[in-house]
């Protein structure tokens, strides 16, 4: 991961034309929870790994000034924000968790501002979380398009922009319509209360409906260049899904294609089952690799796992109480640990908790741990006060407990030995998890 540095700029004979392989980003990042904030790279080699964050070091309001290295136009998002950087930009930016209140000045600002707007594949595109989905596909169809011309028209408008931008930017347009299509079945009312084959009748029809202009929107997108856009790396995952492979039967991968997504599945084989013969089989992969920065995003994660692999030293990391009095995990050295991970806004972390504290009463030489991974201190010390728990409550957003632990997502639970001399870590086990559930099964039985 880079860090970007906070730079007083003095110009003391006149000032010079920005250097073009570098950009300047000034302004406030506000509500992001910490001083250090991630500026995650976007492009196509984020599907693989992270090595190409930077972080953004701010005050205490949140303003920070820096100048970072750039050799060619790249996305980058901050929070919820995407951000589309060129060399020579002089952007002056104020960026809060909402991408809509965002503002940008100076070189660059036509470009970000006009990636306000940009849509969420997770919340299906252009259906808005369900809130555009219309009686029948049909109707929301004919409402996509016409959110997809506005959203076109607006693109064609910019003044200030690269051809190669708006190429990019039609092509995210095309992804997002697609992408729209592929979500329609998870929030439509006509789908709801259907049998199987009765909702896979219906996907037919409307899949039919679909075919030719979802052809031909791939056919735009089949060039390298797109997999630099989010979304076009989130529909390509629906290829060999045999539900959507009428949709992609024209569509033929690049050897560039090829190894993103090879190298994605061997990213998850390490977040799933970290073991030396995986390392081996990955490592091999990865040395065969023609695309340079697929294969150093490849050996970067390796390099992580690495530290996790039975016998390493635990990574260390730092975390509070609710007294703010601060603690790391080296403090605990000699104890069987078992750590839970969680958030206020995690459902099934609430879920799983009084079973974890059950299993602290029942086992008193462990050491239990609760770290929650809340950004918003106030909402957790909320939660905390009315929580009771008999277990001492720790907070950290220490980025050494994300990176060093391989985070993916939360809960999750680690337990390990550590040693005066040394340690063994543990990936997230799937049999403590299912213990855990079957607590709280047999906790919710016993009380019927």
């Amino acid at each position: 991961m880079k860090y970007g540095l906070i730079l007083g700029i003095v110009c003391l004979c006149g000032c010079q034309q920005p250097v073009k392989n570098t950009v300047h980003l000034s302004g406030q990042l506000v509500d992001m929870g910490r001083a250090g904030v991630i500026m995650r790279y976007d492009g196509a080699a984020s599907l693989i790994g992270d090595s190409r964050d930077i972080i953004l070091y701010t005050d205490a309001e949140g303003h920070f000034d820096t100048v970072l290295p750039l050799e060619k136009p790249e996305y980058y998002s901050i929070s919820r924000n995407t951000l589309y950087l060129t060399p020579g930009d002089e952007l002056k930016m104020y960026i809060t968790t909402d991408n809509r209140q965002a503002r940008f000045e100076g070189v660059g600002a036509e470009a970000n501002t006009y990636m306000k707007e940009r849509l969420f594949p997770k919340g299906g595109s252009y259906l808005e979380g369900g809130s555009n989905v219309k009686a029948d596909f049909r109707e929301t169809r004919k409402l996509i398009g016409s959110l997809a011309q506005v959203r076109e028209k607006q693109l064609e408008a910019l003044q200030n922009v690269s051809e190669e931008f708006k190429a990019l930017e039609k092509g995210r347009i095309y992804a997002d319509v697609i992408n729209s299509y592929l979500y329609y079945a998870s929030y439509a009312d006509e789908f709801r209360g259907k049998s199987r084959e009765e909702t896979r009748e219906l996907q037919k029809t409307y899949r039919a409906e679909a075919l030719s202009e979802v052809k031909e929107k791939l056919n735009y997108l089949n060039e390298d260049r797109f997999l630099e856009v989010a979304v076009v790396r989130n529909i390509l995952f629906y290829r060999e899904d045999p539900e959507y492979r009428s949709y992609f039967e024209d569509y033929r991968m690049s050897p560039r294609c090829e190894e993103l997504y090879q190298g994605f599945e061997k990213v998850s084989a390490l977040r799933h089952d970290l073991n030396l013969q995986v390392v081996d089989d990955i490592r091999t992969v990865g040395n065969r690799m023609q695309q340079a920065d697929f294969a150093v995003e490849l050996q970067k994660k390796l390099e992580q796992a690495a530290r996790l692999l039975p016998g390493q030293p635990a990574p260390d990391f730092k975390m509070t109480d609710v007294d703010g009095n601060e603690k790391k995990l080296s403090d605990f050295r000699g104890k069987l640990i078992y750590i839970d991970l969680w958030a206020t806004w995690c459902g099934p972390c609430i879920q799983e908790s009084p079973a974890f504290t059950a299993l602290s009463e029942k086992y008193p030489d462990i050491e239990f741990l609760q770290i929650s991974r809340d950004e918003q201190k106030e909402a957790w010390e909320s939660y905390i006060a009315h929580k009771n728990s008999p277990l001492t409550q720790y907070n950290s957003v220490d980025m050494e407990l994300a990176e060093g632990w391989q985070l993916f997502y939360i809960p999750v639970l680690f337990w390990w030995i550590k040693s005066r001399r040394s340690s063994m870590p543990m990936l997230p086990d799937r049999l403590l998890r299912k213990l855990l559930r079957c607590w709280i099964h047999f906790q919710k039985h016993k009380q019927k």
